[in-house]
Formats: C-alpha cells, sequence, structure tokens
C-alpha cells in the first residue's frame, strides 16, 4: 500500500513512493545529520505503517545513533486518572512533509483560522495493537499535533505533560549501529530517535517501511 499525492512521507514524489529508501547524508539521500526526535512513521496518513527496517551501510565514528522508546511502557506507566482522562481521544497529527522547512515548527495547532494545508486523520491518542492487545500512547515528541474536542489551550498542555512523561529514558533502548546491522521494528509499539552527527563523515543506512492498518 502507497500513501496518495495528498499524504506524502519520506521521499515521495507526485505519483511515486520508493519502496527502498536512502537513509544517508550523501548521494541524494534523506534526512541529513541532525538530531530526529522520537516518531514512529506515517502517523498522519489514514494507515500508519506497520513495521520498518533499516540495514547499515556505512556508519560514522561518533554519533548517529538511534534510540527505540516502548509506548508501552510509557502508557503503563501513566497514572490512572490520566489513563482515564486519555482513554477515548482522538489525536490529529499533521503532516511535517507539507510544512515549510524553515518556517518555525509548532507543537500544536493552537491557530484554528489557519485553513489546512492537507487531509486530517484522527487516531487514537491510546492505540491497541492489533496482535498483543496491549495499549500504546501513540504520540510522537515533536510532530505538531491537535487533540479532537479540547479547546487549543487545554490540548496542549496535555500533550506538553504526556511528551514531558514520554521521553523518560527508563522507556528507550539505545542502538549503537555495527556496518552490516539490519534492525526491524514495530511503529505500532515504539517511537525512534536519532541522535546528531558529524556531517563530514559519511552515514549510509537503507529504510523499507511495511504497510499497516487503520489504528484503534
Amino acid at each position: 500500500m502507497y500513501p496518495s499525492d495528498e499524504t506524502p512521507v519520506l521521499a515521495s514524489k507526485p505519483g511515486e513512493t520508493p519502496v527502498v529508501i536512502p537513509i544517508s547524508n550523501v548521494d541524494g539521500g534523506y534526512t541529513g545529520t541532525g538530531e530526529l526526535t522520537f516518531h514512529s512513521d506515517h502517523k498522519w496518513t489514514p494507515t500508519p505503517s506497520s513495521g520498518s527496517l533499516l540495514y547499515a551501510l556505512e556508519i560514522p565514528t561518533h554519533g548517529g545513533d538511534t534510540y527505540w522508546l516502548n509506548t508501552n511502557l510509557a502508557y503503563e506507566a501513566l497514572d490512572e486518572a490520566t489513563k482515564e482522562r486519555i482513554a477515548d481521544l482522538q489525536l490529529i497529527t499533521y503532516n511535517p512533509f507539507l510544512r515549510d522547512r524553515n518556517a518555525p515548527r509548532s507543537l500544536y495547532r493552537l491557530d484554528k483560522t489557519i485553513p489546512l494545508i492537507s487531509p486530517i486523520f484522527p487516531h487514537p491518542l491510546v492505540r491497541t495493537h492489533p496482535e498483543s492487545g496491549k495499549k500504546h500512547l501513540y504520540l510522537d515528541a515533536a510532530t505538531e499535533v491537535e487533540i479532537v474536542g479540547l479547546e487549543p489551550e487545554e490540548g496542549s498542555k496535555l500533550i506538553e505533560q504526556l511528551r514531558q512523561h514520554l521521553t523518560q529514558p527508563k522507556f528507550y533502548y539505545k542502538h549503537k549501529w555495527s556496518v552490516g546491522d539490519i534492525v526491524y521494528w514495530d511503529n505500532q509499539a515504539t517511537l525512534h530517535y536519532r541522535q546528531a552527527f558529524d556531517p563530514n563523515e559519511r552515514r549510509v543506512l537503507k529504510r523499507v517501511s511495511l504497510a499497516g492498518s487503520r489504528p484503534f
């Protein structure tokens, strides 16, 4: 399943999304050398990716490590009052590939008078894994979002609190890459983050993302 032109993802071009994407800072690759905050892939689409794989071909001497965060552990560590408060909330994640990269990044859609530039697909803030049945906090660390039905001030405060909770080191694992590593992760159950690295060094990996289903 490929994303539509209205919901582009990394490396999308009109009518085309490559199957294998070069995650590289050289030779026309994607994602550069800077820090990539905790996120899961394709969350702004109607059927976000179920999982992804990365294959390491060249690795810098320092930096560029990847962290994976267990969103079930993060959910289970919430207090019962917060779990009850967020149980039935729907979250809209806005497509970062339709935003001006040079404009200031918004973490929450506060101004609803600004027209939308893409379709929106609300998904549960607490997602149920389709195989395990476990509950997961389905929220990125820094993508622009909005909670359906809440006023912007209330919604933004709640998201800020959840993000502070979510990104605690006790929830994540750090992977130091070696050439030849192949890592698979479940986008329905984890977030991933990449450290910045020296732009004078090469970092070359290949990524494949797997199709997913509508979150529930």
